[in-house]
């Protein structure tokens, strides 16, 4: 936290946070190679556990690629999604679960793999918040299709991805959050 002498703290980090929104439009302009690079350092710095870092991440530009993305759904109709395609940049999150770690894991419950990834994906979208940028973090899609769509290798899997881009219009509303009392419990 930064702080001024006889000032009340404050973080410029909580501020981005507070910016931060899920941005469903966006102007077709592409995503500068300066910002992309910004981002891939976003994911290269973040933490994971005992540092393994394990995943890839894919910068996905093609507008085909963009395009079967936003068509590849579980369920439903494929229109639930057609908002994908509005994206310049879709950023894909790609892990293995290693076998060691993964069978550890397994006796406590977790898959690092999958937390690590997502830790790194909301790095991503913080900085790209402070850099103008719109994202929104994509989970509905068909895991299989996905993977063959970015050509994923067996044994891995697409674990998240996210749209990144310049928004299309104005950030909304303040957002609406529950009140401090209804999140946290000191004990």
């Amino acid at each position: 936290m930064a702080t001024t002498h006889n000032s009340t703290p404050r973080s410029n980090i909580l501020e981005i946070i507070k910016k931060r929104y899920s941005c469903r439009k966006y102007l077709p302009e592409p995503v500068s190679e300066e910002h992309q690079g910004i981002l891939a350092q976003a994911v290269r710095w973040a933490p994971s556990a005992c540092n393994r870092q394990p995943y890839n991440f894919l910068f996905i530009t093609d507008r085909d690629t963009i395009g079967a993305i936003s068509r590849a759904v579980p369920t439903g109709p494929e229109s639930i999604n057609a908002w994908i395609a509005t994206a310049p940049l879709i950023v894909a999150a790609v892990g293995r679960p290693e076998l060691f770690w993964h069978k550890l894991t397994q006796v406590i419950d977790k898959d690092y793999h999958r937390t690590d990834a997502a830790i790194a994906m909301d790095h991503l979208s913080l900085v790209a918040t402070e850099l103008g940028l719109g994202t929104c973090w994509v989970g509905w899609f068909h895991r299989r299709k996905m993977g063959q769509i970015l050509d994923v290798a067996r044994g891995d899997e697409a674990i998240i991805l996210m749209t990144v881009g310049y928004p299309d219009k104005e950030a909304p509303r303040a957002k609406q959050r529950k009140e401090l009392s209804e999140l946290i419990v000191n004990k």
